[in-house]
């Protein structure tokens, strides 16, 4: 079942706000930003107030933001310009699993040196969850398989995802011989491998001088500068000393780029 995030414009402008969106941050900006507030459940009736227009209008091109990052809608922008002034009225909808919304994950050992991740069915958010888990350990891609190196960190990986019972607000149901991936047990959690994950793609943004992975041609240009800048063939000739700065300079570019590609395709995939 697919996210909803609905914008209309009648004599509020209603939005309907799927509740498996990340949107704490964005509820807490409502709460504390609006005087003029009524909250009933899951609904937030947002009054204009010319008083507090600047948080007002900052309301809305967040909504307008997330609205054509998820619809690629350039319209809404304009209709909501011309009706800032009216109310808005933003509904949480909540979602509850259903059977329908099952993901078989098959996870078979095929050599002692790989395994297979199958999913039942395709669903986006799920396998780029568990491909972003994977990341460093991939060794090919299918539109509803991954092949993985088999090693104890990727054992680990599937030991700690095969706990989960809902993946991206899917439920999920996990088949595998539990004895092919015993391993050696350590302090280890799926989160933390995700914030390690996300460190890395931030000091890979800060390399190429950028704020956020939607400025992937900056990247892609700043890649270009720095990898033609640092690249061993242009210091062959310099001192062993001076080569080997310039070698691990290139590596850590070369590195960083491949890291923001693979994001940014499961970004916009």
């Amino acid at each position: 079942m697919d996210k909803v995030f609905d914008i209309n414009i009648n004599e509020n402008i209603d939005v309907v706000i799927d509740s498996r969106f990340k949107i704490k941050g964005f509820i807490e900006f409502i709460r504390l930003s609006f005087n003029k507030l009524e909250i009933r459940d899951n609904e937030y009736f947002i009054y204009f107030d010319k008083e507090n227009i600047k948080k007002h209008k900052l309301l809305l091109q967040t909504l307008i933001n997330m609205h054509k990052k998820i619809h690629k809608d350039e319209t809404i922008s304009k209709r909501i310009a011309l009706n800032y002034r009216k109310n808005v009225k933003i509904i949480i909808k909540k979602h509850s699993l259903s059977f329908s919304d099952l993901i078989r994950i098959d996870i078979k050992k095929i050599s002692s040196k790989e395994f297979s991740i199958e999913f039942s069915r395709e669903v986006k958010s799920v396998y780029n969850y568990v491909k972003g888990l994977f990341l460093f350990h991939i060794l090919e891609l299918y539109n509803d398989k991954l092949i993985i190196s088999f090693n104890e960190n990727s054992k680990e990986i599937v030991y700690e995802m095969s706990k989960k019972n809902s993946i991206m607000g899917y439920k999920v149901e996990f088949h595998m011989d539990e004895s092919e991936f015993k391993f050696s047990h350590r302090n280890y959690s799926i989160e933390g491998s995700i914030k390690e994950y996300l460190a890395k793609i931030r000091n890979a943004l800060d390399l190429f001088g950028v704020n956020s992975i939607y400025e992937f041609d900056v990247v892609k240009k700043e890649y270009k500068r720095l990898a033609k800048k640092y690249h061993p063939d242009l210091h062959a000739n310099k001192p062993e000393l001076i080569k080997k700065i310039y070698n691990k300079k290139f590596m850590k570019i070369k590195e960083s780029y491949e890291l923001l590609e693979e994001y940014y395709k499961s970004k916009n995939g």
